[in-house]
């Protein structure tokens, strides 16, 4: 996928927090707390609750995301450069 097409599917920080919960709801989640895999959505606050513990775990959690200020989107610009270079990318290409 070109850059351009990556821009066009995921043009602002919503999609790529859905994309992400796509993502994240088909791996599945393992509460932090008390090792439990069944989970909600608490859709106004953006995070998973725990069935058994009330547990809340954000999207986030348990990724390399987790305790990063970075928004979904540079995270996914991020994810993209990285897996469609045929070359390595340094981190110093990235900070840029």
């Amino acid at each position: 996928m070109r850059i351009l097409d990556f821009y066009k599917e995921y043009p602002d920080e919503l999609s790529c927090k859905l994309k992400f919960k796509e993502i994240r709801n088909q791996e599945g989640i393992t509460c932090k707390k008390c090792g439990g895999l069944a989970h909600y959505w608490k859709k106004d606050k953006w995070s998973y609750e725990c069935k058994k513990c009330k547990f809340r775990a954000s999207l986030r959690l348990g990724t390399v995301m987790q305790s990063s200020k970075l928004s979904f989107q540079y995270w996914f610009i991020a994810m993209h450069l990285i897996t469609s270079t045929k070359k390595n990318f340094s981190t110093k290409e990235m900070q840029r």
